[in-house]
C-alpha cells in the first residue's frame, strides 16, 4: 500500500477509535471542544486524549499531555510532552525547541514549523511531502511516472470527505434546530423495528427505479418529454431528499448514544452534527480502504434511515412501530375486591 493510503487509514482509525474526551484542565467542561482554545501552562500535566473542533491548542514548556492530540481546523503549538500521537488536520502545527512528541506527527493540510531540537519519535507523516531535490525536465521520464488525478489521490479522497463531513454536520445542526420533533420520530422509527425500516428502504430503491424506468418509457412510446422529465425530476428529489433525511437522522441518533455514554445531555443539533459528521466519516473511509464492501454496507445502513423516513411521513407523524407505552392496569387488590 502506498504511503498516503497509510496515512488515510491510520488518520480514519484514530478519529473514530479514540475515546472523545478532552479538556478539562484550565477550567474547561468535559466533551470535545467547538470553537474554543486549550492551554496547558507550564509545569501542568494532562493524563486524557485532547480532542479540539476549530480552536488552538497550545502546550507550554514542561507541560506534558499524556495521550493523543487532535485538531480540527486550528493551530497547535508545543513546547512540551505529548506521550502519544499528534493529528492536525487543516490548520498550522508550530514544534519549538523543547517539544517531544514520543508517538508520530500526522498532518493533512497543516505546514509545520519544526524549530531545531524538536523531537518526534515515532516520525512525521505529512501530504504531500516535499522534494528533497529538484531535477532538470530532461531527467525526468513522463511516461513512466503513474497518473495520479483527484480520483485515485487518496490525500484529495481524505480532504473530500472531511469537507463533505462537515457540510453534512452543519445541516444536520440545522435541520434538528429548524426541525426536533421530526428528527426525533424518524430516529424512533428506525430505533424501534429497523429491519422493517430497511425492507421498506430497500423497496422503496425498488419502486423508484421502477417508476423512472416506465416514465422514461411512456415519454418514448405514449407521453411526450414534456410530461414526464418534470415528474422524474420530482420523484428523484424526493428519494434524494428521503435518503439524505434518513441518514442525518441515523447521525443524530450515533451522536445522541455518544452523549449517553458519557452521561452527558448534549443539545440535539450538537448531538446530530458531531454524529453525522463521524458516521459519515466512518461511511466513506470505509468506501476508501474496501471500496465494493465498504459501499455496500454504507448502502444498506442508509436504506434504514430511508424507509423510517417514509414510514413517518418526512417525520410529520409517529411510525406506528414506535414502541408505545403498556396500558396503566389496576391493582392486583382492587381486582380482588371487585
Amino acid at each position: 500500500m502506498k504511503p498516503t493510503g497509510k496515512l488515510a487509514i491510520l488518520v480514519l482509525l484514530m478519529v473514530l477509535l479514540l475515546p472523545l474526551q478532552t479538556a478539562r484542565a484550565s477550567g474547561l467542561a468535559e466533551g470535545p471542544i467547538f470553537g474554543n482554545s486549550f492551554t496547558l501552562k507550564n509545569g501542568e500535566t494532562y493524563k486524557d486524549d485532547v480532542i479540539v473542533f476549530g480552536g488552538s491548542v497550545s502546550i507550554e514548556k514542561d507541560a506534558r499531555v499524556d495521550g493523543n492530540v487532535i485538531l480540527f481546523g486550528g493551530s497547535f503549538t508545543l513546547n512540551g510532552d505529548v506521550t502519544k500521537d499528534v493529528v492536525v488536520i487543516g490548520g498550522a502545527v508550530k514544534l519549538d525547541a523543547n517539544a517531544h512528541i514520543h508517538g508520530k506527527l500526522i498532518t493533512l493540510g497543516a505546514p509545520t514549523d519544526r524549530v531545531a531540537g524538536a523531537t518526534v519519535d515515532e516520525g512525521v507523516f505529512d501530504d504531500p511531502t516535499r522534494p528533497t531535490a529538484l531535477l532538470p525536465s530532461s531527467a525526468i521520464n513522463l511516461s513512466l511516472m503513474p497518473v495520479v488525478d483527484g480520483v485515485t489521490n487518496p490525500l484529495v479522497k481524505m480532504i473530500g470527505i472531511l469537507t463533505w463531513s462537515f457540510v453534512l454536520a452543519l445541516i444536520a445542526m440545522l435541520i434538528a434546530l429548524l426541525m426536533p420533533m421530526q428528527m426525533r420520530r424518524v430516529a424512533d422509527g428506525f430505533v424501534a423495528q429497523p429491519f422493517i425500516t430497511f425492507g421498506m428502504g430497500l423497496l422503496s430503491l425498488i419502486l423508484f427505479i421502477v417508476a423512472v424506468v416506465a416514465l422514461g418509457l411512456f415519454s418514448v412510446f405514449i407521453f411526450t418529454m414534456i410530461v414526464t422529465l418534470p415528474l422524474i425530476l420530482i420523484v428523484s428529489v424526493v428519494f434524494t431528499v428521503a435518503y439524505v433525511l434518513g441518514w442525518l437522522a441515523l447521525g443524530m441518533e450515533v451522536g445522541v448514544r455518544i452523549a449517553q455514554m458519557f452521561n452527558r445531555e448534549w443539545p440535539l443539533p450538537l448531538a446530530a452534527g458531531l454524529g453525522i459528521f463521524l458516521l459519515n466519516m466512518g461511511a466513506q473511509g470505509l468506501e476508501v480502504i474496501i471500496p465494493c464492501l465498504g459501499g455496500m454496507i454504507t448502502g444498506l445502513i442508509g436504506f434504514v434511515g430511508l424507509g423510517a423516513v417514509l414510514m413517518t411521513r418526512f417525520g410529520t407523524r409517529v411510525s406506528s412501530l414506535s414502541i408505545a407505552p403498556l396500558p396503566a392496569t389496576e391493582p392486583a387488590s382492587a381486582v380482588i375486591n371487585n
